[in-house]
């Protein structure tokens, strides 16, 4: 009897579909993985401002064998910050607060780093503040505890130093956005919650959503969120956060659609509001970016895309907009393996034929052979990223850390400046290309500008200099290297202790996600006083030794 419930309630369609039973059968079959016995996704498509397409496919929950549908309610992890960004428009428009604030106008606890910080960084990722999550795992949490927003403003209280001068570079940052539900308020009297409530939420029918600031409170209908485990089983992915901004808006796929509709009406905020969510960043040198008002603006096929997604615990959200086709398609999942920006063009092939034809740009590429190989050899930057290019059969190639190589090709982009074909700009000092082999150059990315020095011809012995106890003051952590047996390893009371492997002078990798690079600082007497953390989201992030 319950098998049979099961088969007549999957998948879920609520109402009728304006599809044609065919085009329907296609997007189905992009979901085939989810079924009776698996996690899966709620899955909307508006079409011109209107729902064509509605379905739920897997289990919201697994022990009870609950399934999905487009009402089930979902944490939309990063989704949420494009809301976020809006309600600092909205404070704008009422005159609270203008975008180009020094924050520490309105949140004296930050520290003053010498340089403004204003809100419009904290929007663009350019901020240069550290992220929180992995600020939280230095300092010995886990993101599977409880986590607070005291937590994170604890911990921007006591951050030292900045990992960029703001405007410098991009990298994506939680910590502004949780800053920014802050902000929200200290100028509206509100919580973000109940802000974002009555001057969104409420206006455009939006009933199963809300911030979510109590990690025990009780959400009737809420989906949980499950990764893989060994033996094609499911295991649960624990979220216990109170910390909303970054994050932790729940919401279905259904009142996600009423938000996406807002972009074309502007029924809150007006349309000229909806244009200024559009404006992407610009660096201090003024390369764009292209992002915006947490939103990703790019193309698919040719077709513009204006996208975000999100990632949690098991919880994968991606919600993307194709303007000049009318249609927006929104894919919640809760499952940590599941691929939705791929899944999301997956749909948008079933529902766009044809791709949109782009301008061929004829490219000059440099033939100089004197040039292109003085370029082969092993790099690195001090931010623990690596480079080597060799010369093979009259070609500069790249060889990546599989050891599988593929063509770099140069074309001239200014002087000493060469666009590189797999992205980026290589810029050689004037000095240097005189001599036959390169010691440094610099990669301009769109985002970044990394600076490489050449691997010395032998590595560096390691040994026990290395081993001691440090301490960061801004995470208030703990941790211990310790030699033995030749080799370096990295303790902390919550972790397993992991191996220190070498990669450049006085540069280490590890297996731990929040701290994948560690380089040692020397004094003017050239002995080991500390260790930085360069790791994704995170850098410079000091632990002085313990003497």
């Amino acid at each position: 009897m319950k098998r049979l419930l099961l088969c007549l309630l999957w998948p879920v369609a609520l109402h009728a579909q304006s599809l044609p039973d065919s085009t329907s059968r296609k997007i189905d079959s992009v979901f085939k993985s989810y079924t009776a016995v698996t996690p899966g996704c709620a899955v909307a498509v508006v079409k011109d401002g209107q729902v064509v397409f509605q379905k739920g496919y897997g289990l919201a929950n697994l022990e009870y064998s609950v399934p999905i549908t487009p009402n089930t309610i979902f944490h939309i992890a990063s989704e949420s910050k494009q809301y976020v960004a809006f309600c600092m428009l909205l404070l704008e428009k009422e005159g609270k607060l203008s975008l180009d604030d020094d924050i520490r106008k309105h949140l004296d606890y930050v520290p003053d780093f010498g340089h403004k910080i204003s809100i419009r960084h904290l929007i663009y990722h350019t901020s240069g503040l550290r992220d929180q999550w992995q600020l939280l795992a230095n300092a010995g949490q886990q993101l599977d505890d409880v986590i607070m927003q005291d937590h994170v403003i604890k911990l921007v209280s006591k951050q030292q130093a900045l990992n960029f001068k703001p405007g410098e570079e991009w990298m994506y940052c939680n910590t502004g956005y949780t800053l920014m539900a802050e902000i929200v308020k200290k100028v509206s009297g509100l919580s973000l919650r109940a802000y974002a409530a009555k001057y969104i939420f409420e206006p455009l029918g939006m009933k199963d959503t809300h911030f979510h600031d109590n990690y025990q409170e009780i959400v009737p209908g809420r989906a949980y969120s499950y990764n893989n485990a060994a033996g094609g089983k499911f295991q649960h992915a624990v979220l216990s956060y109170s910390i909303v901004g970054a994050t932790s808006l729940l919401t279905t796929v259904l009142d996600e659609a009423k938000w996406l509709n807002n972009y074309e009406t502007g029924t809150v905020g007006g349309k000229a509001l909806i244009e200024k969510m559009y404006e992407v960043g610009v660096l201090n040198d003024g390369r764009k970016l292209n992002y915006a008002f947490a939103l990703n603006m790019g193309k698919y096929r040719g077709w513009q895309q204006i996208a975000h997604g999100g990632g949690d615990a098991g919880f994968r959200t991606y919600a993307s907009r194709f303007p000049e086709n009318g249609l927006g398609i929104i894919i919640f999942s809760n499952l940590g393996s599941s691929d939705v920006a791929g899944l999301t063009n997956r749909v948008a092939d079933v529902l766009i034929s044809t791709a949109k034809e782009e301008p061929k740009v004829e490219e000059t590429y440099v033939t100089d052979s004197v040039l292109l190989q003085k370029l082969p050899g092993k790099y690195y930057t001090e931010r623990g990223d690596r480079l080597e290019m060799v010369w093979r059969d009259g070609k500069l190639m790249r060889r990546n850390f599989n050891n599988t190589t593929f063509e770099l090709k140069l074309s001239p982009a200014g002087a000493n400046r060469y666009k590189v074909s797999t992205g980026g700009i290589l810029i050689l000092n004037e000095t240097n290309v005189k001599r036959d082999s390169l010691p440094e150059l610099q990669i301009e990315m769109p985002t970044s500008l990394l600076h490489f020095r050449r691997q010395p011809k032998t590595d560096q012995v390691v040994t026990a200099e290395f081993a001691s106890r440090y301490y960061s003051a801004e995470t208030e952590g703990f941790y211990t290297v310790t030699f033995k047996e030749g080799k370096l390893s990295l303790e902390h009371r919550r972790y397993p202790t992991v191996t220190l492997q070498y990669i450049a002078p006085d540069q280490f990798t590890t297996a731990h996600w929040w701290m994948n690079h560690i380089r040692f600082i020397r004094d003017g007497k050239g002995k080991i006083s500390a260790f930085e953390v360069n790791s994704g989201r995170v850098l410079h992030l000091r632990f002085d030794r313990v003497k």
